[in-house]
């Protein structure tokens, strides 16, 4: 249980109710669910809503189960909100809408995540599709993931954002979740891949396909460590729009936002100049700036988003060190067999690598799959404490160190770096105490 869960914890216990009264506060509703992209899409929503309303509540720490929902009332009471904006995690999202009634339900892809608790994809996908049937709600859904797209065939209003082929995209993938008809379970056949089982894909049995996109994005193009690409919406406008973050996975986070904005009735230039000048602070892709070097914090925590992440440092070319930091507690799921899918051997991609650094609880086990990898030409250093881990790695002669974490080190990381930067006195707790008071062991 993180801090920004706990509060909403303890309140539910005493009155069971209370989303209820969240959702009658709220005029209108939005949820965000899916594996991967959550977080990031939901600040952005945010962002873009923030111009035009003001009164907005929302979970934006990532906090994505009911306590979590309940934890972003508490901490900002008002009677009356313009919106309700909540990311939700897939597992809990029937128990979300059993309260909450979203006017919009965002979905944004189903991959492996925490086997333990989720079991494949088709489970996953089951228990939001289930959950969707009774509500009355438009979605809005990617229409790459086939695992998504299905979600059609439930009768509500249906929109549809993607990402065409571009440069980034590839003829084969290596890592695929699924390449199953959700519909007849035959094999689909894919004209291209962007990423994951996202791309163009066909079902010769049934004609299953990708649905026309009322949103979608084209040409991009990465340059000055934003990537640059055009986004045609259902209105026939054409737009510019530029994204300061890395990853081919943030192009279908801001096509999602774009296509969720425009149809609640934001202007679309409106919405690609928040775009433009969204900052995001919770540790994707997160920048933190050192006299000598930059240091980058990414989440990491299914094969997938971990294959994507890797693909991205191989675009730049600065010398540069790696620090992965894997926890196998409840948060991130106790299962992380889940490595061994990721595309790992995708380091040997990577230029100007210095050296590569493995900790957490569950170091060692990282460290294998790198020393599998064949990576071993890089100087690899393995430590299971974190804060000694930070320590060494911000010691190398490097421009630009990038820290991997699993979810329960993403903010002890973030608070230990910004400890560093602000150049702070004050004790900094060590991370395993903090784990023990924060989340538990």
């Amino acid at each position: 249980m993180t801090g920004t869960a706990l509060p909403g914890k303890v309140a539910m216990m005493i009155n069971p109710d209370l989303l209820l009264i969240l959702n009658s506060r709220c005029k209108r509703k939005v949820i965000i669910t899916g594996t991967n992209g959550k977080t990031t899409t939901n600040n952005l929503i945010n962002h873009i809503l923030n111009s035009e309303y003001e009164d907005i509540l929302s979970n934006l720490m990532g906090a994505n189960m009911p306590q979590g929902v309940a934890s972003a009332f508490l901490n900002n009471t008002k009677k009356v909100y313009d919106w309700g904006i909540f990311e939700v995690d897939e597992g809990s999202f029937p128990d979300v809408v059993k309260y909450i009634e979203p006017d919009y339900v965002v979905i944004t892809n189903f991959f492996r995540d925490q086997l333990d608790r989720f079991g494949e994809i088709e489970n996953t996908s089951n228990i939001v599709y289930e959950a969707i049937k009774p509500l009355n709600t438009t979605l809005i859904l990617n229409a790459d993931d086939p695992m998504v797209s299905n979600f059609k065939d439930l009768g509500k209003k249906n929109v549809y954002y993607g990402v065409e082929q571009t440069k980034f995209s590839s003829k084969t993938q290596r890592v695929v979740e699924s390449r199953f008809c959700p519909i007849c379970s035959n094999n689909l056949e894919y004209e291209y891949f962007n990423y994951g089982q996202l791309g163009r894909y066909k079902c010769n049995s049934c004609d299953f396909k990708n649905p026309d996109y009322n949103y979608r994005v084209s040409e991009i193009e990465y340059h000055d460590d934003s990537y640059h690409f055009k986004v045609d919406n259902s209105k026939g406008q054409t737009n510019d729009v530029i994204f300061r973050y890395d990853g081919i996975y943030n192009a279908y986070n801001c096509c999602a936002a774009i296509a969720f904005s425009i149809e609640a009735g934001l202007d679309m230039e409106q919405v690609v100049e928040r775009i433009d000048n969204f900052d995001y602070k919770l540790g994707r892709m997160e920048n933190f700036e050192f006299q000598d070097k930059i240091v980058k914090i990414v989440l990491v925590k299914n094969p997938i988003g971990l294959s994507e992440v890797i693909k991205s440092i191989s675009n730049d070319k600065r010398k540069k060190s790696l620090l992965f930091i894997l926890n196998d507690n409840p948060a991130d799921g106790t299962d992380v067999s889940w490595i061994w899918d990721a595309n790992v051997e995708a380091i040997n991609d990577i230029d100007n690598l210095t050296s590569i650094h493995c900790s957490g609880t569950r170091a060692n086990d990282i460290a294998l799959r790198i020393k599998y990898s064949e990576s071993s030409k890089n100087n690899m250093e393995i430590n299971d404490n974190m804060e000694e881990s930070i320590e060494n790695v911000l010691r190398e002669d490097v421009e630009i160190i990038y820290i991997l974490p699993t979810y329960t080190a993403v903010f002890l990381t973030r608070d230990y770096i910004m400890g560093h930067l602000n150049h702070t006195n004050a004790r900094i707790p060590r991370i395993k105490e903090l784990i023990k008071s924060k989340i538990g062991t």
